[in-house]
């Protein structure tokens, strides 16, 4: 995989406000085993806490996000999400036009 020092919480306020810094990565959103989407944002957390909005209603999930200046995180978010957007998640998510963001479904570049 192509995570250098990822971290792992769960997608809920408490844990985003706490754990996340308002910084330039990458990150994934999890559920189990199942990798639901890939994205990437200058501001981790206020990207965190808008997802955690949109999926609260969904279901439970953890994040993994890495942070990572701002010119390489494209490029980072793509290998990430060639090597984990392989099979089907269990979850159906209605996409969204979220920029940055790769669904399972979405063409990896």
């Amino acid at each position: 995989m192509s995570w250098s020092d990822p971290q792992t919480l769960p997608l809920t306020r408490i844990a985003i406000v706490s754990q996340v810094p308002s910084e330039s990565g990458v990150y994934a959103i999890v559920d189990a085993d199942d990798c639901l989407l890939v994205g990437e944002a200058w501001n981790l957390k206020a990207r965190l806490l808008e997802l955690m909005n949109i999926l609260q209603d969904i279901g439970t999930f953890s994040a993994i996000y890495e942070l990572c200046p701002e010119e390489a995180r494209i490029e980072k978010k793509q290998k990430i999400a060639a090597a984990l957007l392989r099979e089907k998640p269990k979850v159906e998510l209605n996409g969204r036009d979220l920029p940055g963001i790769s669904f399972w479904q979405s063409e990896v570049r």
